[in-house]
C-alpha cells in the first residue's frame, strides 16, 4: 500500500501543479511544456497503477508512455535553457516515436504473434524466443536514455553561454535539472536491468516491478514540480537566445570600425568607476547595456574581444576588487566578510569564496589577516 500512496501523491501533486500553473495570468512557453509532461506523467502513473484502463489496443500505448514522457521533458529543458515557443509541431515531431512504436506491438501481434500485457510487461501468447521479445522491447531502454542524454547537452550548452550574459549564476544555472538528468539515466537503466532479470529469475514478483517504478517516478515528479516552480519565480524565463544575424552584424562593424570598439571599452571602464553598477547583484550584460545606451551585442564583442574576458569575470573582477578595498578599510571592521562580499554585489557565499580565491590566489580570510595587497599571478 505504501508504493500506491507515493503514487497517489505524485497524480495529487501534478494535478495541484497543473492548476496552479493554468491560474497564472501570463504562462511562458516552459510552463506550458511543464503542463504537457505532467499530463504525460499523470497517464504514466495511471497505467502503472490501473493498467486496465489501458485495455486491448491501448496497452502498446501505455507500454510505450515513458517514451513519449522524455520526448516531452526534452521539449521543456528547451524551453527552460532556449526559450524555444510553445508549439503543437514541436510536440507532434517528438511524438512519432512513441506512435510508431506503439503500433509496432500491435502490427506485430496482428501478423506473428499475438502479444498480451501482464503487469504491464508483454508477453507472447505463445512460448515463442524470448529474443525476439527482448528486441521489440529494447527501445524502451534505448530512446529514453538517448533523449535525457540531448537533454544534458542542452543544459551544457546553456551552462556554457551563461558567463556571456550574467554576473551572478547561481539562481539561473539549472544545476539541480543537470543531477536529475544524470539520476534518471541511471533510473532507466536499472528499471531496464530488473525487468529483464526479474522476467527471468523471478527476483521481484512482476506486479510489484511496475508499482516500484511508478513511487520512484512519483518522486521524481515531486523533485521536478518543486524545482521547475522555484525556478520560474527565480529566473522567470529569461534566457538568451541565440541570434546568427546579429552575430554577422557584429563581425562587419568590428572589422569596418575598430576605433568605435575601442571608445566604447574604454566608455565602459569609466562607467564601472564611476556608476559602479557592478554592485547590482542582478547586474547583466542586457542590464548594462541599457545604463550604457550600447546594443547588447555590441558590448559583449567588447568585453570578449577587446578585454579578453567574459561579463562573469569582468563584473565579478570589480566586486572582489571592491570586496579587498573594503577589507582594508578601517570603517568596515566590524562588518563579517560575507556581509562585505554582498555588500560589494556578490548574492552566494560559496561563490564569492570560489571567485576571490582565483583573483587574489588566498581566501578572504587569509587576505583579511595578511593586511597586505594581493600577488599578482
Amino acid at each position: 500500500m505504501l508504493l500506491e500512496h507515493i503514487s497517489f501523491s505524485g497524480i495529487i501533486i501534478a494535478g495541484l501543479c497543473i492548476a496552479l500553473l493554468l491560474s497564472k495570468k501570463r504562462n511562458v512557453s516552459s510552463d506550458h511544456y511543464l503542463i504537457v509532461w505532467l499530463i504525460v506523467a499523470v497517464a504514466n502513473l495511471l497505467y502503472y497503477l490501473f493498467p486496465f484502463l489501458f485495455s486491448g489496443k491501448l496497452q502498446p500505448f501505455g507500454f510505450a508512455i515513458p517514451v513519449l514522457s522524455v520526448g516531452m521533458l526534452y521539449l521543456y529543458v528547451l524551453s527552460l535553457t532556449f526559450n524555444i515557443e510553445f508549439r503543437l509541431n514541436y510536440m507532434i515531431r517528438h511524438s512519432l516515436f512513441f506512435i510508431m512504436y506503439s503500433l509496432s506491438f500491435i502490427l506485430f501481434s496482428a501478423f506473428y504473434e499475438n502479444i498480451v500485457f501482464k503487469d504491464c510487461i508483454p508477453y507472447f501468447t505463445h512460448k515463442q524466443p524470448r529474443g525476439v521479445l527482448d528486441l521489440l522491447t529494447i527501445p524502451m531502454a534505448i530512446v529514453p536514455v538517448v533523449y535525457i542524454v540531448f537533454c544534458f547537452l542542452a543544459l551544457r550548452k546553456y551552462q556554457k553561454k551563461l558567463p556571456q550574459y550574467y554576473s551572478a549564476l547561481e539562481k539561473i544555472s539549472l544545476n539541480w535539472l543537470k543531477y536529475i538528468l544524470i539520476s534518471l539515466i541511471v533510473l532507466f537503466i536499472g528499471v531496464s536491468l530488473i525487468i529483464t532479470l526479474s522476467s527471468k529469475m523471478g527476483t521481484i514478483p512482476s506486479d510489484k516491478i511496475f508499482k516500484i517504478v511508478a513511487a520512484v517516478q512519483s518522486i521524481y515528479l515531486c523533485c521536478i514540480v518543486f524545482f521547475s516552480l522555484r525556478q520560474s519565480i527565480v529566473f522567470n524565463q529569461q534566457a538568451f537566445t541565440e541570434n546568427p544575424a546579429a552575430d554577422k552584424e557584429g563581425v562587419k562593424i568590428s572589422s569596418e570600425n575598430r576605433n568605435r570598439s575601442t571608445d566604447i571599452s574604454q566608455k565602459l571602464l569609466m562607467f564601472m568607476e564611476a556608476e559602479r553598477p557592478f554592485l547590482d547583484e542582478e547586474l547583466s550584460l542586457q542590464k548594462l547595456s541599457f545604463l550604457m545606451e550600447v546594443s547588447t551585442h555590441r558590448l559583449s564583442e567588447v568585453i570578449n574581444q577587446d578585454l579578453g574576458t567574459n561579463f562573469y569575470k569582468f563584473v565579478n573582477s570589480y566586486r572582489v576588487e571592491e570586496v579587498k578595498k573594503k577589507l582594508r578599510t578601517p570603517e568596515f571592521d566590524k562588518y563579517s566578510i560575507l556581509g562585505i562580499a554582498f555588500e560589494s554585489g556578490f548574492n552566494s557565499k560559496s561563490t564569492f569564496n570560489k571567485i576571490f580565491k582565483e583573483e587574489t590566489g588566498m581566501t578572504p580570510s587569509e587576505f583579511k589577516k595578511s593586511g597586505s595587497s594581493v600577488k599578482e599571478s
